[in-house]
């Protein structure tokens, strides 16, 4: 079976979600780097202050930054996948069960 045709709005939803985990884990290891003593002393004492101020706004921040740019990462790439790499490439091959 040759996938011709991907839907737009259904791989934007798909990749802004593991965007989205993709964010959460990033965050987890800001927090870690930021909370741990000997990551910290890599940043400059006043990058390190200003993570610590604005902690509540990168942890609420950057997972959703991540699913707007996912989300846009996917449309794109579906309507660059519709309409250019498949009438390079004739489609991909796809086994279903």
């Amino acid at each position: 079976m040759i996938l011709k045709k991907v839907g737009i709005l259904s791989l934007g939803y798909v990749v802004a979600i593991f965007s989205f985990i993709m964010g959460i884990v990033q965050t987890i290891m800001i927090i870690i780097q930021i909370k741990t003593p000997l990551l910290a002393s890599q940043f400059d004492s006043s990058v390190l202050e200003a993570l610590n101020e604005n902690l509540i706004k990168v942890i609420f921040v950057t997972p959703l930054t991540a699913l707007i740019i996912g989300f846009i990462a996917g449309i794109l790439s579906a309507l660059i996948y519709n309409y250019i790499v498949v009438k390079l490439t004739g489609g991909l091959k796809v086994e279903l069960k």
